[in-house]
């Protein structure tokens, strides 16, 4: 085994492993998986004929029924210039409608359309099929297990984000899928 400074490799990654808090770990790790699970997933949305802003618009729509461009900017922490140009190519493409705010006629109300939601279950569908054969050689239950940790994970965060708004502190990037 190679020697430097008189400690072996693996013992210098051994020690390099203790120093890494799991905090680290854990912003490391989901880092990696976000921008994997993007790699992963641009093909079953491009084959759906949609993006993945796109699929994001559309399910915090689902979930959340009728939002304004505000609320969607705030809820995926997207610029509002941003989220307007998606909800234009998602309203031309018949996935929104758009209807005046009747409590301030300033706003919009956007809502999901049958095709939208359509759209979203067809996207849906795919990267469903993608993921769980990536994950089909896992034994049975651990990708339930790790669902189940991704949703704790998630609740913390969002609870911690809770508290930051209600300090007027900025949200941190949430993405709903």
């Amino acid at each position: 085994m190679a020697r430097v400074s008189g400690v072996g490799v693996g013992e210098q990654v051994q020690r390099a492993a203790v120093k890494d808090s799991a905090g680290r770990r854990v912003v490391r790790e989901v880092g990696a998986a976000t921008r994997l699970l993007r790699g992963l997933m641009a093909p079953p949305l491009h084959a759906a004929g949609i993006t993945q802003a796109e699929y994001h618009l559309l399910a915090v729509l689902e979930e959340r029924v009728t939002s304004t461009g505000k609320e969607l900017s705030c809820t995926l922490s997207l610029d509002k210039t941003t989220v307007s140009r998606q909800l234009t190519a998602l309203e031309e493409a018949g996935s929104i409608a758009r209807t005046t705010d009747p409590a301030n006629r300033r706003s919009h109300l956007i809502t999901l359309t049958e095709a939208g939601r359509e759209r979203l279950a067809d996207a849906r569908r795919r990267t469903i099929a993608v993921l769980e054969d990536r994950f089909s050689s896992w034994p049975a239950g651990e990708l339930d297990v790790l669902a189940d940790h991704l949703a704790r994970f998630n609740d913390q965060l969002r609870g911690v984000a809770e508290a930051d708004a209600g300090r007027g502190d900025p949200e941190p990037d949430a993405v709903e899928a």
